[in-house]
C-alpha cells in the first residue's frame, strides 16, 4: 500500500508554497483525497500530474515557436 503525502510534503516535492497547494486543492487542479478532515495525496498521482503538466507546457511552447517561425516565413514570403 502506498503512503499518502500531506500538504507540506507535496509543497516540498513541488517546490511551491503550502498556500499554493491548498489553492490547487480548492480549485480541483491537483489530484487529492479527503481523509476525515485532512487532505492527502498519492505520490504516484502527483508524479503523473506533474508529467502531464510539464508535457503540456512543452507542447504549448513548441506550438508557439512553430507559429512564430511560420509567421516569419509567411511575412518574408509576402514581402518578396
Amino acid at each position: 500500500m502506498e503512503n499518502y503525502w500531506k500538504v507540506q510534503e507535496v509543497a516540498a516535492a513541488l517546490q511551491i508554497s503550502v498556500q499554493t497547494v491548498y489553492r490547487y486543492v480548492a480549485n480541483k487542479k491537483i489530484p487529492f483525497y479527503k481523509l476525515n478532515r485532512s487532505v492527502r495525496f498519492k505520490p504516484s498521482e502527483i508524479e503523473r500530474w506533474c508529467d502531464v503538466k510539464v508535457s503540456g507546457v512543452l507542447v504549448a511552447q513548441s506550438k508557439s515557436l512553430d507559429e512564430t517561425v511560420m509567421g516569419n516565413v509567411r511575412t518574408e514570403g509576402c514581402e518578396a
